[in-house]
């Protein structure tokens, strides 16, 4: 192998490397907003401070959580056992 094909190899590697780190990255990320999404999701249903609040805030986390993962129902207690893309 030339020198040139070594180190067009050895840059690839590197950027498949760091694209690989990146994508963990993100996917740690997901993980604790996913958590910390459902932990105050859980908490505003238990303490109802009133019905459209309640329904207000809970139908925000649940557009963010979407936005986050592409799935509507990430925070719903029925998928909780389910694997997520993030979860991997």
């Amino acid at each position: 192998m030339s020198k040139t094909a070594n180190r067009a190899a050895a840059k690839a590697y590197r950027e498949e490397r760091l694209r690989l780190q990146e994508d963990e990255q993100h996917k740690k990320n997901v993980r604790e907003e996913i958590q910390v999404l459902g932990t105050f999701r859980e908490y505003m249903q238990r303490r109802r401070p009133t019905t459209t609040t309640l329904g207000c805030l809970i139908a925000a986390i649940d557009a963010y959580a979407e936005q986050l993962t592409g799935n509507s129902d990430a925070l719903w207690a029925g998928t909780r056992d389910t694997k997520h893309w993030w979860d991997e």
